[in-house]
């Protein structure tokens, strides 16, 4: 499967450009440049082609009534509907055995009248992890007495996604700083996160009371696992399909001519500022615990996608130290390693993008051009330098 997306003139994006969506897609820009409603557009072009794949699904199986009704400006979320304009232009294109498949928004106008064969069916599960995922602790811990109140659209996904995680994880490893979290839940009181030393005589202390760094990435942690290994595709289907003419009393009509077991199934992970919080080590140390994840102990019924967006230098030059270990069979035996065809990283300025991808003149072997990330620092130096002047 291969998916494209061309986006122009929304909010800060002028003409955003992507050809080829790789599994591990990565923004770098200044802040406001864009790069959080790349993300937002892209899984809200995801969910859609979700429902329509379910909307087809059943429609191939004789159920001609679908229980979805396909209005874009209804899904637009904290912010996106103001940005749009009657030039914005959006197309979603995916690709898969030879067959293409788009979605536009011109006009304000969605074309979405797609009908896809069983053979080019696929499932998608989408997840935004909010750059707001530090209030998750607290929340969680108030969350009996908040009914009504909200926080946004994104983070409440990021809240579901974290609370469904913790249903079933019970104890997540943060080897990245040297800790665990363990998920305590005693009858209808609200669940507590205790992070604990691997050190022996240390406390445990809650979540919330922990440093700003653990906050936000305890629940990214548990979250990307929790898609990787432990999300019931099964259970999905059921919710999305089955309980639906379960309810309309349609079961009986229901003749479906492929099982949900032999569709492709693919989750995709769209992560704001993976960095928040974390000191450079722990920030190289978080990429290498998603990518081993997410790549390389994923469940083999699912293909994992990651998409970040980040200001760190620190994470992208470390994607090439795991770029590298693709290439010596050694290294992949102590790095999470990434293959070259898997991952795209783009620099996001002036409302466009630039392909940072390049092919080293010595080794031939591709890498990130990280060349002018350390800019900032040999502006300082030079300044520092000027004084005695």
């Amino acid at each position: 499967m291969k998916e494209s997306i061309t986006i122009k003139n929304l909010g800060p994006l002028k003409e955003v450009e992507i050809r080829d969506i790789k599994p591990l897609t990565v923004f770098i820009g200044k802040s406001a440049s864009g790069k959080s409603t790349i993300m937002k557009i892209i899984v809200l072009m995801r969910y859609i082609y979700k429902m329509i794949n379910i909307r087809s699904y059943l429609k191939n199986a004789k159920i001609t009534r679908s229980p979805f009704k396909l209005r874009f400006n209804s899904l637009l979320q904290d912010g996106l509907e103001s940005m749009i304009t009657v030039e914005t232009e959006i197309y979603y294109t995916v690709e898969i055995n030879g067959n293409q498949y788009t979605l536009s928004y011109t006009n304000k106008t969605l074309q979405s009248d797609i009908n896809i064969p069983n053979n080019d069916l696929v499932f998608f599960k989408e997840s935004y992890i909010s750059e707001t995922r530090s209030v998750i602790p607290t929340w969680a811990s108030k969350v009996a007495t908040l009914k009504g109140a909200s926080l946004g659209f994104f983070f409440h996904e990021t809240f579901n996604d974290f609370n469904n995680a913790t249903d079933v994880i019970k104890e997540q490893q943060l080897d990245y700083l040297n800790l665990k979290m363990k998920v305590q839940k005693s009858g209808n009181k609200p669940k507590q996160f205790m992070i604990e030393s691997l050190q022996e005589g240390t406390k445990p202390v809650e979540l919330r009371y922990a440093s700003s760094g653990i906050q936000t990435s305890a629940p990214l942690v548990t979250i990307v696992r929790y898609f990787a290994k432990e999300f019931s595709f099964k259970d999905a289907f059921k919710r999305s399909v089955l309980d639906y003419l379960y309810k309309q009393d349609r079961l009986e009509k229901f003749t479906p001519q492929i099982n949900q077991s032999d569709l492709e199934k693919y989750v995709h992970i769209h992560i704001e500022e993976a960095e928040l919080s974390l000191d450079p080590e722990a920030q190289r140390a978080l990429i290498s615990n998603l990518i081993d994840e997410a790549f390389h102990k994923n469940n083999e019924d699912r293909k994992l996608g990651l998409m970040i967006a980040t200001h760190s230098p620190y994470i992208v030059n470390h994607l090439n130290v795991l770029l590298r270990a693709g290439y010596f069979e050694k290294a992949r035996e102590n790095y999470p390693f990434l293959e070259k065809d898997n991952i795209a990283v783009y620099r996001v300025h002036e409302g466009t993008l630039t392909s940072l991808m390049a092919t080293d003149n010595e080794t031939e072997e591709y890498v990130i051009n990280t060349y002018d990330m350390s800019d900032t620092m040999e502006r300082i130096f030079d300044e520092y330098e000027s004084m005695e002047e």
